[in-house]
């Protein structure tokens, strides 16, 4: 009798500890991976963050959102209410995901790289009459009623013709670079940009672009709707 109570005294203290260490879901902006460096009425920008073998803290999405992979990586998705995913991530891709309701889940980095990620939380929508036509040096890498992705990849030498934005949105650089923005009154200035730099242009900007650098530069723009 004496042995049995002893089992079921460690057993309750198994059981207390693992309820004890079990985490509370945390708003996706309170997850320590996720660092918030963009925000307006339509968006939020999260620059995510996690190195080999780390885990995120579980975290709630409320939103839509899309994202911009910035490296190669091989990470777990583990929802709240379902089976771990393994995903391996390619560098450039444009990934969407719908949240009809809150979804809970956590990421585990099970690769040898970083997870390197740009979050684009679409908050709310706007009136885009009109505004639909893409850029003739612009291709369309993903489009549905939330958001519009299109990708731009400028040889180190070349430009762009002087052009209009049509649409606001968010220029995500995939690859660093050094670039020069000139405008039509002909002032310019020159940036040198890391991955994962992004930048919220208004509607309705004008400007060109040109890689002075000596490497490709690839940038996303990423335009809510």
């Amino acid at each position: 009798m004496k042995r049995v109570a002893e089992l079921l005294c460690v057993c309750c203290l198994v059981l207390c500890g693992a309820g004890a260490s079990a985490q509370s879901p945390v708003p996706v902006e309170q997850e320590p991976a996720h660092r918030l460096v963009l925000q307006n009425a339509l968006i939020r920008v999260f620059d995510v963050w996690l190195p080999p073998g780390a885990d995120s803290l579980w975290h709630v999405h409320r939103h839509d959102g899309i994202s911009v992979r910035l490296a190669d990586a091989t990470v777990e998705d583990q929802p709240a209410d379902g089976q771990a995913e393994t995903l391996r991530l390619r560098r450039g891709a444009v990934a969407f995901g719908a949240t009809p309701t809150a979804r809970t889940h956590r990421v585990r980095n099970v690769g040898e790289t970083p997870f390197h990620n740009i979050y684009i939380e679409l908050l709310a929508g706007h009136d885009v009459a009109g505004d639909r036509a893409a850029a003739a040096d612009r291709r369309v890498e993903f489009e549905n009623d939330r958001v519009r992705a299109l990708r731009r990849i400028l040889a180190p030498g070349e430009s762009t013709a002087m052009h209009t934005h049509e649409s606001g949105g968010v220029a995500v650089l995939v690859t660093p670079g050094r670039l020069e923005i000139s405008s039509p009154e002909g002032a310019a200035r020159t940036r040198d940009l890391s991955a994962g730099a992004v930048q919220w242009i208004d509607a309705g900007t004008i400007h060109s672009l040109k890689n002075v650098g000596d490497a490709p530069i690839e940038i996303v723009d990423i335009e809510p709707r």
